[in-house]
């Protein structure tokens, strides 16, 4: 099993696992009990993808932030 990302929330976690699986990737959360970071992991034979897909991701949600006009008070 590869670590793929870390989360600091279980939402972010499960947003994540549920686009793998969605995808086809199996992908498992692992909560770390002294609350420490959040990690999700692939079989290694399915990392480099699981990557890829969370980097698109990653560059779509950046886009999306620099494209909202800012709001005055």
């Amino acid at each position: 099993m590869t670590t793929v990302t870390t989360c600091s929330n279980p939402a972010e976690a499960e947003l994540l696992h549920t686009l793998l699986t969605d995808r086809g990737i199996q992908a498992f959360v692992l909560d770390d009990a002294f609350g420490g970071a959040i990690r999700l992991q692939v079989a290694d034979e399915q990392a480099e993808e699981a990557r890829r897909l969370l980097e698109e991701v990653a560059q779509a949600s950046s886009a999306e932030d620099a494209e909202e006009p800012e709001q005055s008070a």
